[in-house]
């Protein structure tokens, strides 16, 4: 018995209040189709907007993106160009750092025989005034005895 009031006892309120529930089944139902028929011409005007958005982006961003793919070449261009250029740069310094090593070999060379040319001369020099004092004076002495 216990079972069966509580069951009765929700069946009386279901019952009772079953009028109160069809009538906020039909609130709800009635708001439902107000929101429906507001966002029906609301959907439609979103997908209208899209298109439109779609159209406008495909016909200004299609030729933006042609002239920036161009762009994007001339840059690869210019950029093989350059690296042409510094290789080239390269193969002209390391050519100026050969000249400059040969240069300073030469230098040293020169240097070198410079002054073993200074020596000889100088070594020259000396042998020769020995040998003109010595043969001056050996002359002046040979003159004075006669």
């Amino acid at each position: 018995m216990y079972f069966r009031n509580a069951f009765s006892d929700s069946y009386d309120i279901i019952t009772r209040g079953g009028r109160m529930n069809t009538i906020l089944l039909g609130i709800i139902a009635a708001l439902f189709l107000v929101i429906v028929v507001y966002l029906i011409p609301l959907l439609l005007e979103l997908k209208k907007t899209v298109i439109s958005v779609r159209n406008t982006a495909e016909n200004n961003l299609n030729p933006a993106l042609d002239e920036l793919q161009l762009t994007l070449k001339s840059l690869r261009s210019i950029s093989d160009n350059v690296n042409d250029i510094t290789e080239d740069v390269k193969g002209v310094t390391d050519s100026i750092t050969e000249v400059s090593t040969k240069i300073f070999a030469v230098n040293r060379t020169i240097d070198a025989l410079s002054s073993m040319l200074s020596v000889k001369a100088l070594s020259l020099k000396a042998g020769m005034t020995a040998a003109l004092t010595y043969l001056i004076t050996n002359l002046l002495k040979k003159g004075d005895r006669q």
